[in-house]
């Protein structure tokens, strides 16, 4: 997968398309699009990966890396472009805990 392809894919899990990315990484609205035949310049990788919330290797195929820890507070939480309060956070890692409750093996006891 090239450069362009995985911004277009985060963009759209993040509710943006590629111009709104652009946009809001202050770099020329169709930079991204050219980054399909050329090599994006560090600097503009760089703004693009902190408006997405990845790792600069992550947009380079370097780092398939896409899970989250809800315990890593350092990383902010996003749901459609918008950060997801601590409260529905802590939600979440209680209902994980009762799922992996549940299917963790019973003692025989």
């Amino acid at each position: 997968m090239n450069v362009y392809t995985r911004i277009y894919k985060t963009a759209k899990k993040h509710g943006m398309s590629v111009k709104e990315v652009a946009k809001k990484a202050h770099i020329g609205e169709n930079s991204i699009y050219r980054w399909k035949v050329i090599k994006p310049s560090i600097e503009s990788l760089t703004k693009v990966a902190k408006v997405l919330h990845v790792s600069t290797d992550f947009l380079l195929g370097q780092d398939n890396n896409k899970g989250i820890d809800l315990a890593d507070t350092t990383m902010p939480l996003f749901y459609q472009g918008h950060p997801i309060p601590d409260k529905y956070i802590k939600m979440l890692g209680f209902l994980m805990e009762e799922d992996i409750h549940e299917k963790s093996p019973k003692d025989k006891h």
